[in-house]
């Protein structure tokens, strides 16, 4: 049976780079923010607002300018638009922000651990190795997050080293994403 790639599903040669300036803008921010982490933290809130609305900017040019292209377009669109929202409310609150941040971030990783022990707890019950892995690496993301709550400094430190890594991994991402999409786009021809 031959493979056939539907040119909806993929973005053309074209729209590529923008992904890529996304990525390329993301590692940046990743990588200031681990080297002055002072500064990031004064400055976090405007350094996700400033990642997200420009994120969100490319996506929506992206969305916009391959209609004809991607079948599913629309979600690109309310993503972008979600994220150029979310960043504009960060900038304008930043010191709201900066408050609130250790507490956010903790309960969002309590509920992932927790979510974690259960999926541990359920590959158990099927019988799937290596469950005891994920039991604890989800028994230590519960116990930071209780740090975190307990003592916001302690989760202001980690959240600057965390925060800086997610947006450098989050930006290679979107670099290798851009550049798969290119050689797939130069295959079929987009």
């Amino acid at each position: 049976m031959e493979n056939v790639i539907d040119k909806r599903t993929i973005i053309p040669s074209r729209y590529w780079v923008l992904m890529l300036l996304s990525g390329i803008l993301l590692s940046v921010l990743g990588v200031w923010i681990i080297l002055s982490p002072l500064q990031s933290y004064l400055s976090l809130s405007l350094t996700f607002a400033i990642g997200m609305i420009a994120t969100g900017f490319f996506e929506t040019a992206v969305s916009v300018m391959s209609t004809r292209h991607i079948e599913r377009w629309g979600w690109l669109l309310a993503s972008g638009l979600i994220d150029i929202a979310i960043g504009s409310y960060l900038f304008s609150y930043p010191a709201i922000t900066m408050m609130l941040l250790p507490v956010i971030v903790g309960f969002w990783l309590l509920v992932r651990g927790i979510m974690g022990i259960g999926s541990a707890i359920d590959m158990r019950a099927y019988g799937i190795s290596n469950w005891g892995w994920i039991l604890f690496n989800s028994l230590v993301v519960v116990f930071f997050s209780v740090g975190i709550l307990a003592y916001p400094a302690f989760g202001i430190a980690n959240l600057i080293i965390w925060t800086g890594l997610a947006f450098f991994g989050a930006g290679i991402f979107r670099v290798v994403i851009s550049i798969k999409i290119k050689e797939l786009s130069h295959r079929i021809g987009g």
